[in-house]
């Protein structure tokens, strides 16, 4: 497919309706280059992605199906679309993943750190034992920083390959202590009791959200519930119980 994806990408390069090759590369970063896709290739996976849709738009309309106009264009939007659909849903599931992964990754540092390691051996640890979108993130800064890349460029790369609010923070705070020299590892541990302090108070949240949809579904569903049970007692007790009008009337 990428060989496809090469030849059309100057046809797609032309066509820049809801993709912009920035905001491509932005998605493409925070998604990982999944499948080595870089922003030429995804330019030609949408014009791949259109002629497949609209070859099933076409059938669709030359079998003369109902809405098959409708069903044309239809097809060559969405076929268009789903490559930069799909790679933004990569993008949302790993940085999903980063957020999750963010507290066990501070508590490893916090341990490593406080156990005499450098904040270069700490990082390198982790990423040798840990797999995951954070720890390829982390190797890649590594990589850079070896490459010769300013320590405060890497963390500010990283930030923008990343959209997680708690791992600026700390990129920020390790920004900050590089610059003035002061030590690491008490960082790490602060970040990790006030990320464990914003998820419950966010958990907290959430609970008070969820009980007025509780009295709602209360309301909804289990009050006519009870109605009807009530209503059937009392119908079974009219016309089937022993005083019911059907015994009255003799049968």
């Amino acid at each position: 497919l990428n060989d496809w994806f090469d030849r059309l990408a100057p046809t797609g390069e032309k066509i820049q309706l809801l993709s912009e090759p920035e905001e491509l590369e932005d998605i493409l970063l925070k998604a990982g280059h999944p499948y080595g896709l870089t922003v030429n290739r995804l330019q030609g996976a949408k014009i791949v992605g259109a002629i497949i849709g609209g070859s099933f738009g076409l059938l669709y309309f030359l079998l003369g199906l109902p809405m098959a106009p409708l069903m044309l264009i239809g097809g060559l939007f969405g076929g268009y679309m789903l490559p930069i659909w799909l790679v933004r849903r990569w993008a949302k599931r790993r940085q999903e993943r980063i957020r999750r992964e963010i507290p066990d990754f501070l508590d490893i540092m916090s341990i490593t750190l406080q156990a005499g390691m450098s904040l270069d051996a700490a990082l390198a640890h982790y990423v040798q034992t840990f797999s995951g979108p954070l720890s390829e993130e982390f190797a890649r800064m590594n990589r850079e920083i070896r490459f010769g890349v300013q320590r405060e460029s890497a963390y500010r790369a990283l930030m923008q390959r990343t959209t997680s609010p708690e791992l600026e923070a700390l990129l920020q705070s390790l920004i900050q202590a590089h610059n003035l020299g002061t030590p690491v590892s008490d960082i790490f541990m602060q970040q990790a009791e006030e990320i464990r302090r914003m998820r419950a108070e966010k958990a907290k949240e959430a609970a008070g959200k969820a009980a007025p949809k509780i009295s709602l579904v209360s309301g909804l569903v289990i009050g006519p519930s009870i109605m009807l049970l009530l209503l059937g007692a009392f119908a079974m007790k009219y016309f089937i119980g022993e005083n019911s009008v059907f015994r009255n009337m003799g049968f």
